[in-house]
């Protein structure tokens, strides 16, 4: 194993190098970063070779390029490469700060400034020169062999160097980014009708004048920020109940990390809060977690209700839940073994087939004693909170059964934006104000930073988990200076990462928005110390749920914070990662994960596979009456790039699908997008999927035939139904079976 700060081979299994005692893990092989270049390059060189001896100018270069040296590593940069009388410089990569930009400008000035000095004591009218852009680049080792160094690849080093070949002695000229990241602590110059070559696009740089420096105060904690208007509407909402003493259920709805599960705590803390006086009792809050694979989560339900806990004595438990409800709903036995058997305190009863076909009992067991609950204390409404992003068949069916019940009971759940009723009772949750961010913003930052706060405000959008992320990195600093952008900045609390937990989270992120361990297991083997420290530095949360059972579920703490990871992994690298992650989910997971697959398959490259995902998924979709979802997953199967007769085989299932449904102008469409490409294919690969097509051109024509007669009011009589289509006769429901196509 080879260090790469000395070059010197080590033994595998050393952690350290034996020479020089670098770490032998090494930064990343390869990865996007957003970094700060600088080009320093001392001026009239090539003249001074005409007047010095050869030795006396190596001697003179070579104490110019230490000293300019020196004054990077001053501010922690990276000496990327000595190019004859000058040098390159990174900041931002391998180690990132949030303040990159501005060190980089810094630096580069105080770089020229110390060739001035050289020049001074050696009598000699020494200048430089030096260029600072900011962007992403390809950082990583370079190289064969035993030769290989870190370096960046990118537009931005070009553009670095002609920024530095344009300016003046003396001067330090940046590109736009940077002096976007700086202006609010450096004074710049704009230099308007430059013409830098290779890039027409830049006609301004600026021209550093001077700088300033600020002092930081330490931030305070996350307090509840705004949603007044949202507060006081779920108030309203819990004093109807309370006056109509009818149930009544509310969405609320709004982005990843829009402050849904924070709203419903501030919610639940005001509302269970003693009045005092003569104002009524405090209100009685339940949780309902679920989960759309696991569903409801009945013992977490059961800690609140009955007041039990895992860690008490099985027979204690059913021994408190049986009193319990012997209380809330006397002379119901029936519904107290059902209760029981959600929790496992009892095995479950064996019901008779047409039983099976009707909704959950325990479900109407657990409504009853909801009901219970909430009729116990007329005047406080009985609050009922649930949070559920995926489509939880169980919630929707219990909520349901909850807005049947005579009692006084609010529901309030939240989701993700998603198309509702237009009679359905909706609070959407938006971004924060401006100034609401900055009220959170400021509780991390001094107010001094007001100005810069601002500028990176707006790249979060008002979303507050991101607002809180922006702050949380700057408890990592180290400075009392912030600055630069959010990407630096959440860049940097990653670079603070051992490598290997950074490769954690490179996978974790391709993943999505959730991740299971077995699959960082299956790439990575033992993960548990680096999962556990990415659960502490409160990167990574553990589920209480998963959906694949036995396994141990992981989101990422923020979506922002996951993107972050997303940027730093190069393009070509990604569909490698898509195709673990989709072989790995294609072993494990259940069907309800088929688009997940899909797409993974899809951005790795293999579209062959996403089809016959997305073909099971769109079925899944059309089972559960998401009519939207199924259309938006045959889109998606149109769009693929596979050969033409599974174009043609997913048209027909979707004209189909659209018969089932009774849509034959939809039908129509996908028929006629079937013939075209039906009409491209050769004969033999076509012959059996232009047989179902004939064959569902006459369903269509029976759908219009009935729906004719429906109009013209010759039917069939009540009660006789209709036919059976043709397609279903002759078993043309395999047109999208998951076998349609081979996974690789």
């Amino acid at each position: 194993m080879q260090c790469a700060a000395c070059g010197t081979a080590n033994p595998i299994g050393m952690r350290f190098c034996g020479m020089c005692g670098a770490s032998l893990a090494g930064p990343v092989e390869r990865e996007r970063r957003r970094v700060s270049v600088v080009f320093v390059d001392l001026m009239g060189f090539s003249t001074l070779t005409h007047d010095l001896d050869p030795e006396d100018l190596r001697d003179l270069a070579d104490q110019v390029l230490t000293s300019v040296a020196a004054a990077v590593e001053a501010y922690d940069g990276y000496v990327d490469a000595f190019r004859g009388d000058g040098l390159i410089a990174v900041f931002g990569a391998p180690n990132s700060h949030p303040d990159d930009p501005y060190r980089a400008v810094v630096a580069a000035e105080a770089g020229l400034k110390a060739i001035e000095r050289v020049g001074r004591d050696r009598g000699v009218d020494l200048r430089g020169r030096a260029g600072v852009t900011t962007g992403v680049v390809i950082a990583g080792a370079v190289g064969s062999g035993r030769i290989r160094e870190y370096t960046v690849m990118g537009s931005v080093v070009n553009l670095a160097s002609r920024l530095e070949n344009a300016a003046g002695p003396g001067e330090v000229w940046t590109g736009d980014e940077t002096y976007r990241a700086t202006r609010h602590r450096l004074t710049f110059e704009p230099v308007v009708g430059v013409a830098l070559p290779g890039f027409p696009n830049v006609t301004t740089a600026y021209r550093l004048k001077a700088h300033q420096t600020r002092d930081g105060d330490p931030y305070g904690h996350l307090p509840f920020v705004g949603r007044r208007a949202e507060l006081a509407q779920l108030a309203s909402r819990l004093a109807a109940v309370a006056h109509e003493q009818r149930p009544r259920v509310v969405w609320l709805l709004g982005e990843a990390g829009s402050g849904k599960s924070r709203l419903l705590r501030e919610f639940a803390a005001r509302a269970h809060a003693a009045a005092g006086g003569g104002a009524p009792p405090p209100t009685r809050v339940v949780w309902l977690p679920a989960d759309g694979h696991a569903g409801i989560a009945w013992r977490s339900v059961a800690g609140q209700v009955f007041a039990i806990a895992d860690a008490e004595d099985a027979c204690d438990r059913a021994e408190r839940v049986r009193g319990e409800l012997q209380r809330l709903i006397p002379g119901e036995p029936r519904w107290h073994r059902l209760v029981l058997a959600s929790l496992g305190l009892v095995p479950n009863p064996t019901w008779r087939r047409l039983e099976r076909r009707s909704i959950d009992r325990k479900l109407q067991a657990w409504r009853d004693v909801f009901a219970a609950l909430a009729r116990e204390e007329p005047k406080r409404p009985l609050l009922v909170l649930a949070e559920s992003d995926g489509f939880d068949v169980d919630l929707d069916a219990f909520i349901e059964l909850l807005l049947r019940a005579d009692a006084p009971l609010l529901v309030v759940r939240a989701a993700r934006q998603r198309e509702l009723g237009a009679t359905t009772d909706v609070l959407t949750l938006g971004p924060l104000s401006p100034d609401e961010s900055m009220t959170l913003f400021l509780h991390f930052a001094d107010p001094t930073f007001e100005r810069a706060g601002r500028a990176l405000i707006g790249q979060v959008g008002g979303i507050p988990t991101a607002v809180f992320e922006l702050g949380l990195a700057l408890t990592i600093t180290q400075e009392t200076h912030f600055r630069g952008s959010l990407t630096s900045l959440l860049q940097t609390r990653l670079d603070l990462l051992e490598p290997r937990a950074r490769r954690l989270l490179t996978l974790a992120a391709v993943c999505g928005e959730r991740a299971w361990e077995g699959l960082l297991r299956a790439v990575h083997g033992d993960v548990g110390p680096e999962l556990q420290a990415l659960c502490h530095d409160d990167i990574l949360v553990r589920q209480p749920a998963s959906a694949i059972a036995g396994d141990v579920e992981f989101r990422f703490r923020s979506e922002l914070l996951r993107h972050a990871v997303l940027e730093m992994i190069p393009f070509a690298d990604r569909p490698d990662l898509h195709l673990r992650v989709a072989s790995w989910l294609e072993q494990e997971a259940p069907l309800a994960l088929s688009e997940a697959i899909g797409e993974h398959f899809e951005r790795g490259g293999v579209a062959d596979a996403a089809y016959t995902h997305y073909l099971a998924a769109a079925a899944e979709a059309e089972t559960a009456d998401d009519r939207a979802k199924a259309d938006r997953l045959f889109a998606r199967i149109a769009g693929l790039d596979v050969a033409l007769d599974l174009r043609a085989q997913g048209a027909l299932t979707y004209a189909q699908t659209a018969l089932t449904r009774g849509d034959a102008a939809l039908a129509q469409q996908q028929l006629d997008a079937a013939a075209g490409l039906l009409a491209r294919c050769d004969a033999e690969a076509g012959a059996h999927l232009r047989a179902t097509e004939e064959r569902l051109r006459g369903d269509l024509a029976a759908l219009r035939q009935r729906a004719a007669d429906d109009s013209a009011g010759t039917g069939p009589a009540d009660g006789e139904g209709a036919p059976a289509c043709e397609g279903e006769r002759a078993g043309c429901g395999a047109v999208g079976s998951r076998t349609a196509a081979n996974a690789p």
